[in-house]
């Protein structure tokens, strides 16, 4: 409903108030519609299968033969209801959630407005909604450490479904949650020479030709509604952009790790080096990169300058 109908009614009920004062008596009741809509406190229990728990859709990364993940109790997420916004202002539903314990999987809680039936779009790291039909993450800001890449860019999604409430309480399930980038691994090499570089700075950008050569996206867009599978649930990369994709180490470190967008096949990618020393390095490597995935890319060969 427009605003200007939303005014149209308010005018016509002042006018309808007006004129019903003089035969109006205490004793009068006005039914106010209430849909059972309201804020209660929710317990949202996760799928526990194999499944589940071989996926990276946890906040905590530990290296150790391969990728592990888990939650630690107090966890901050964020929750939108996918189903329905204020009907009188247009004001969505969203709020914070925190993970109940330190496991694989998790329950998570927290204050939600909603009623049995609704779809909540649940998220970690815990972000801001604008609209209950996409949100916004970012990509740049990255320090190659494992630690800061798991706090706050390996995004997560889960779609949670509100089975029944009370008066002050609310239950969900949550089918098993999706990672929504890909954690790469990195280190490289001198062509020239075999030896390690010491990395610290390093620098990503789509190779080839393409009109998005030489850039690499700062942040994307992760559509959402309750209707869309989980499947269909991916984040795209902002575009137009000119700006490579900085990781800016606090010290150098044989080894990087960094959240990357999952590619649309095989992509070249444009690799820059910085040492402690001020030496440059750079090259290229092709991959495919599939949401969700550890991928490791050690002894990658670059090109003094």
């Amino acid at each position: 409903m427009n605003k200007r109908k939303l005014f149209q009614w308010a005018v016509l009920g002042y006018m309808m108030l007006t004129g019903m004062t003089a035969c109006s008596s205490d004793d009068d009741t006005t039914d106010i519609p209430d849909d059972g809509v309201k804020v209660r406190r929710i317990t949202i229990t996760q799928t526990d299968d194999a499944a589940a728990r071989q996926m990276l859709t946890r906040s905590t990364l530990v290296e150790s033969d391969g990728l592990t993940a888990s939650w630690t109790a107090g966890d901050g997420l964020t929750y939108c209801n996918l189903s329905r916004t204020n009907p009188m202002n247009y004001e969505i539903y969203t709020g914070p959630l925190t993970a109940a314990s330190t496991a694989s999987t998790s329950q998570f809680t927290g204050n939600v407005t909603c009623n049995a039936g609704d779809y909540l779009a649940v998220v970690y790291p815990a972000a801001t909604f604008v609209t209950n039909e996409s949100y916004t993450i970012s990509l740049s800001g990255q320090d190659g450490t494992l630690g800061t890449l798991a706090t706050n860019y390996h995004y997560v999604y889960g779609k949670a479904y509100v089975t029944s409430v009370t008066d002050n309480t609310a239950n969900a399930t949550m089918e098993k949650m999706k990672s929504l980038l890909t954690v790469c691994k990195f280190s490289f090499v001198d062509k020239t020479t075999g030896n390690a570089i010491a990395i610290r700075s390093l620098t990503i950008g789509y190779g080839g030709s393409g009109s998005d050569a030489d850039t690499y996206p700062q942040e994307a867009t992760v559509a959402v509604s309750p209707s869309t599978p989980m499947a269909d649930i991916h984040a795209t990369g902002a575009t137009g952009g000119s700006k490579v994709l900085t990781v800016s180490l606090t010290a150098a470190q044989g080894a990087v790790y960094v959240a990357l967008l999952p590619t649309n096949g095989q992509r070249t990618f444009r690799f820059t080096v910085t040492d402690d020393s001020g030496n440059t390095y750079s090259g290229t490597a092709k991959a495919t990169l599939t949401e969700g995935d550890y991928v490791v890319a050690t002894g990658l060969k670059l090109t003094k300058n």
